[in-house]
């Protein structure tokens, strides 16, 4: 299936560039980079293969970015174990 390239106007493009460099974490910049390179022209298939995930995953961030620009692409929150460490023994 054929996703209809997302039109990028030159700030967005600045923005994602930005993100896909400087992101804090490695994930927001996959992300932001897959959105680029969506807009030049590859194909879900050809992003979930570069990216090594799956096409409904690169189609999750696509339409995220639609929504909510680049701060839709930013890591959330995950779930997990709390640490056993406290505050100061983390900041080491």
């Amino acid at each position: 299936m054929k996703l209809a390239s997302i039109a990028l106007d030159a700030a967005q493009i600045e923005q994602l560039e930005q993100a896909a460099a400087h992101g804090k974490h490695s994930r927001e910049r996959r992300r932001a980079q897959a959105v680029l390179s969506q807009h030049r022209g590859l194909s879900l298939q050809q992003l979930a293969a570069a990216y090594a995930v799956g096409r409904d995953t690169v189609r999750l961030w696509l339409t995220r970015f639609e929504q909510g620009g680049v701060a839709a692409l930013a890591e959330g929150a995950r779930s997990g174990r709390p640490s056993k460490l406290d505050a100061p023994a983390q900041k080491k």
